[in-house]
């Protein structure tokens, strides 16, 4: 049995991100590679949409100047033969502050001849905003 690309990019995406060496991901990552993270572009600019290998690599160095991951668990995974969902739980550190930030997010993952075709990532912005503020937002109470 081989191995899962997914196992294989996340590896290679986590330590291009901690050792800051994104072009080691280029031999896992398609030529026109469609790659989103949803989540406030203004506060994170890393964030949205890019494709191609070129932007990809380019938004992975901007990641990398930005946090270190420390851990991250699983929660729950499901995998198909050329596809990946997860829901996944981040410890990390903001670079320019030194401040902790614990984020779950949500991917889901195609690929091709072991190569990332396309890529979606939803971040659970709420949680990550009050994290980078450094206080609580408080919302108006909904009428129901």
């Amino acid at each position: 049995m081989t191995e899962h690309s997914l196992w294989r990019f996340s590896r290679a995406l986590h330590r291009a991100i901690n050792e800051r060496q994104p072009a080691d991901l280029d031999a896992l990552l398609d030529e026109d590679v469609d790659w989103a993270i949803y989540g406030p572009i203004d506060m994170f600019p890393f964030f949205g949409s890019r494709r191609g290998k070129a932007a990809v690599i380019e938004v992975i160095r901007q990641i990398a100047e930005n946090i270190r991951v420390h851990r991250f668990d699983r929660e729950s995974i499901m995998l198909g033969v050329d596809s990946a969902a997860s829901m996944m739980r981040y410890s990390l550190t903001a670079l320019d502050s030194n401040k902790p930030i614990s984020l779950r997010v949500a991917h889901f993952a195609q690929f091709k001849a072991g190569k990332l075709t396309n890529l979606r990532v939803l971040v659970d912005t709420f949680d990550l905003v009050e994290q980078a503020v450094g206080y609580p937002i408080h919302l108006p109470r909904m009428a129901v």
